[in-house]
């Protein structure tokens, strides 16, 4: 691809998004960039620290507990004083949770502590994505949340890879670089941010929905569930599919690490290159829709791969699927919403994502462990089937929304 040309479409496709949006963009990198411990968090448990596979499965779903705790809180402060604090508090908190658990080798002690770390690291979600929304408007939107998950993206691409490194020497050393990850990130925020904080909401999204509570939008409310079967299925893919990748096709950390950077990788170049190409052809339901259908491949795949080349070919679909489909769960998610009650649809939007953090440990070392890896693969390709199902559904009743 002709560089020149890339720049001038990345010139093209972010060209006059607000100054706040791209300080958003690389605080988003920076803490991103760090998030590898969830990455690594099951092959810590099970193989570091030696835990049974069904310990393993309830820690990671304490840690998605405190997860969408975090997400929940976060979204309700964040509606009433403001995303920076939040976002700020967040990074804070985390950074030292992020050390103390490094050392907590004792799985009593443990849980508690998966908790408090996922619930002060995770508040800072809902704030980032209401201040994205704050600070964008109806006509470049699509643009601003497409720059975030580019971050998002470009961070996952060096988190994991660097953790894979990490990893051979010392787990410890992953916790420690999440640390310093939220502390820079915090420390951009503090520097840039706080100048910006006091503006006026732009508005995006205003005359999607007249409902002032997202309980109240019936459409939204069906919206939800499909997030959470779609999260689910996706997320075992970049979870506990680590345990899978180690235990049967022999990865070393490093090539495990090289799978999730290159999902990352992927998507953070070729995303927005997607998005503005097909970003105004069709509602956002379709394009969900072919993401479910791409994630149902990954799993139909697995029944007759093996390698790490065919684990490679998975991670590519993966993430055509990941394409298709987060961007316009974001912007359906968006058009839902008023200035006024952002952080409330946020929230709510991150919690159904974040019910994965707790549903698929169990689900999926349950059924590894009694029923076998094709009995998992069985299950998540119902689960993304049920995904695709709902999405046209919802495109049936909801011809009024448009992606914009």
């Amino acid at each position: 691809m002709d560089m020149v040309k890339v720049f001038s479409e990345i010139k093209k496709t972010y060209g006059g998004l607000p100054t706040a949006i791209w300080i958003l963009a690389i605080t988003q990198l920076m803490n991103r960039a760090g998030a590898m411990v969830v990455f690594f968090l099951a092959i810590y448990l099970k193989k570091e620290l030696e835990f049974e596979f069904t310990q393993v499965g309830w820690a990671m779903a304490i840690y998605g507990a405190g997860s969408i705790s975090g997400v929940k809180i976060g979204g309700y402060l964040t509606d009433r004083i403001g995303f920076f604090k939040v976002m700020v508090a967040s990074l804070l908190i985390g950074a030292g949770c992020f050390i103390v658990v490094s050392f907590v080798r004792n799985y009593s002690l443990l849980l508690p502590g998966l908790f408090i770390m996922a619930f002060s690291s995770e508040a800072y979600r809902p704030a980032n994505m209401a201040a994205v929304s704050l600070f964008s408007n109806a006509q470049n939107y699509l643009k601003a949340i497409t720059l975030n998950r580019l971050a998002i993206n470009l961070g996952f691409a060096i988190g994991p890879a660097l953790g894979g490194v990490l990893a051979s020497f010392n787990y410890q050393y992953i916790f420690w670089a999440d640390a310093a990850s939220s502390i820079l990130a915090a420390g951009m925020a503090l520097l840039f941010l706080r100048h910006h904080r006091q503006l006026a909401p732009t508005g995006a999204g205003d005359t999607a929905t007249t409902s002032t509570s997202p309980y109240k939008d019936k459409l939204f409310l069906w919206f939800l569930p499909m997030v959470s079967l779609y999260s689910i299925a996706f997320l075992q893919l970049f979870t506990t599919m680590t345990i899978y990748y180690q235990e049967v096709e022999r990865l070393t950390k490093i090539q495990i690490g090289q799978l999730l950077a290159l999902n990352g990788g992927i998507v953070a170049v070729f995303e927005m290159f997607l998005i503005s190409k097909i970003g105004h052809r069709a509602k956002a339901m379709q394009f969900i829709g072919i993401g479910a259908l791409l994630l149902m491949g990954c799993y139909a795949l697995l029944y007759v791969a093996h390698g790490y080349g065919w684990m490679v070919i998975l991670t590519i679909f993966a993430s055509l699927s990941e394409m298709f489909a987060m961007p316009f769960m974001n912007t359906f998610m968006n058009d839902r919403s008023t200035a006024a009650n952002k952080g409330q649809y946020s929230s709510l939007y991150i919690i159904a994502w974040s019910l994965s953090h707790i549903i698929t440990p169990l689900l999926a070392t349950g059924i590894a462990q009694y029923g076998g890896y094709q009995a998992l693969w069985t299950t998540m390709l119902v689960f993304a089937s049920m995904c695709l199902l709902l999405s046209q559904l919802i495109l049936r009743w909801s011809r009024d929304v448009i992606v914009k």
